[in-house]
C-alpha cells in the first residue's frame, strides 16, 4: 500500500514537472502592456489608489460577481450537508457555546481562558475587518479580505459570549447575507443607468468610476463574504439557529 502511495506521489511530481518545464525554459518576454496600462490608468479609470481593487472591482468586476456566486453556491451546499446531518441528531439538545453553569462534555477541550480571550478579541477583530473593507481602495485590503476578518470576529464572539446576540444568530446572519447579495446586484444594475460601473453602459466605451462606488462594492462584498463564512463556521461548531 505504501509503495502504491509513493508511486502516485512520484507520478504526480513528474506530471507537474513536465507541465511547468516549458514555462521555465521559455525565453519569451513577459507581456508588459497590460501591466503598464493598469499602473498608469487604474486610478484615473476607477478612482482607486489600490491597483488590486481597481482590477477586481473595476476592470474585472464581472469576475468578482462570478466569485461571489461561487461562494454562494459553496456555502449553500455546505449548509445543506450540515442540515441533513443535523436531522439525525434532533434528540440532542442544542449546543450552547458558553461553558456556564458547567462545562459540557462535548466541549471538554475548551477552557474558560478561550472564552475570555475570544470575547475580548471579537470586537477588535470586527473593527479591523471594517477598516480593511472601508480603506481597501487606497491600501491593501478590500471586501473579500475584510469579509474573512469579519467572519473571524463573529466566530470569536460566538465562542466567547454567554449572551444570545443577533450578531451570532445564524438566521440574522443569513438575512444579512441575502440582503448583501441583493444590494450587490442592484449596484451592478445601477451602472446601466448611471453609465459607469459594473454592468455599465454597453454603448459607452470610456467609463470612469467614482471612488465611492468602489467603497460601496467593498462594503457589500465584505458583508456578503463575512456573514456567509460566519454562518458556516457557527453551524460547523454545532451552533443552533437560536444562538
Amino acid at each position: 500500500m505504501k509503495a502504491l502511495t509513493h508511486s502516485k506521489i512520484i507520478l504526480t511530481i513528474l506530471i507537474l514537472g513536465f507541465a511547468i518545464l516549458p514555462v521555465i525554459l521559455s525565453d519569451a518576454p513577459w507581456p508588459v502592456q497590460a501591466r503598464d496600462y493598469l499602473f498608469g490608468n487604474a486610478k484615473a479609470d476607477t478612482g482607486a489608489d489600490n491597483t488590486v481593487s481597481a482590477i477586481y472591482l473595476g476592470y474585472r468586476a464581472m469576475d468578482t460577481l462570478g466569485e461571489t456566486l461561487v461562494l454562494l453556491v459553496s456555502i449553500t451546499g455546505t449548509m445543506s450537508i450540515l442540515i441533513n446531518l443535523g436531522r439525525h441528531k434532533m434528540d440532542e439538545e442544542a449546543v450552547k457555546f458558553s461553558l456556564e453553569p458547567e462545562k459540557l462534555p462535548r466541549h471538554s477541550l475548551r477552557t474558560n481562558l478561550i472564552e475570555v480571550v475570544a470575547s475580548k478579541l471579537g470586537p477588535i477583530v470586527l473593527l479591523f475587518g471594517f477598516y480593511v473593507m472601508l480603506y481597501g481602495h487606497i491600501s491593501p485590503g478590500g471586501g473579500f479580505q475584510g469579509g474573512v476578518i469579519l467572519a473571524s470576529g463573529i466566530v470569536f464572539l460566538a465562542l466567547g459570549t454567554e449572551l444570545k446576540t443577533k450578531l451570532t444568530n445564524t438566521i440574522v446572519l443569513s438575512r444579512i447575507e441575502s440582503l448583501s447579495f441583493l444590494f450587490l446586484m442592484l449596484a451592478s444594475i445601477s451602472g446601466v443607468f448611471f453609465e459607469s460601473g459594473f454592468f455599465g453602459n454597453p454603448v459607452k466605451t470610456v467609463q470612469n468610476l467614482s471612488p465611492n462606488f468602489i467603497i460601496l462594492l467593498n462594503i457589500i462584498i465584505g458583508l456578503k463574504v463575512g456573514t456567509s463564512i460566519a454562518v458556516m463556521c457557527i453551524a460547523m461548531m454545532g451552533g443552533s439557529h437560536d444562538h
